[in-house]
């Protein structure tokens, strides 16, 4: 059975454990922190459904690994979400991490990478011949791509992301 990023944006439910729930319901798969920044969080962005609509989510499987710096370098942005990144990066380069939240900017300082993964996506997922796009976490990547330009953290060093990926066995199959 397909599912459709309108079909889950239509079991909402203002509680994000309340619409995973009703998502499940659909068969969705997904983890409860990748399901309520990617489908919780931005269920009435229509720019952002623009971008997913196309994507069969039943056959997504999420996994949370980590990646070198070299290869979050490499990592596609969507075109509306681009001047985020860039954003981020600049000011981040210019005059380090800035964010309203101390815990943000204390771990950044202390752990040299960000608090909470973001929202990976193979380019296979959406039919792309890239190895992975961003979908959620775009100042988050752009802090980190500013902390490389800086050389305050090493391009060898791993950050942890939520990455999509076609279901082995449906490659398989």
């Amino acid at each position: 059975m397909t599912i459709t990023w309108a079909a889950i944006r239509n079991v909402y439910a203002e509680v994000a454990v309340d619409h995973l729930s009703r998502a499940q319901a659909l068969s969705l798969e997904c983890p409860l922190d990748v399901f309520e920044q990617l489908f919780h969080e931005h269920h009435g962005d229509e720019g952002f459904a623009d971008i997913v609509r196309f994507v069969d989510w039943a056959t997504v499987e999420w996994e949370e690994t980590a990646l070198s710096g070299v290869a979050l370098r490499r990592v596609a942005i969507p075109r509306p979400y681009q001047h985020a990144v860039d954003e981020a990066r600049w000011r981040t380069a210019e005059e380090g991490v800035q964010d309203a939240r101390p815990e943000i900017i204390e771990h950044w300082q202390t752990a040299g990478t960000w608090l909470r993964s973001p929202i990976l996506i193979a380019g296979e997922v959406l039919r792309l011949s890239l190895d992975n796009e961003c979908l959620v976490g775009f100042t988050r990547l752009g802090n980190l791509l500013g902390l490389l330009d800086r050389l305050e953290v090493v391009e060898a060093a791993r950050h942890r992301v939520w990455l999509g990926r076609i279901q082995t066995a449906r490659k398989a199959g």
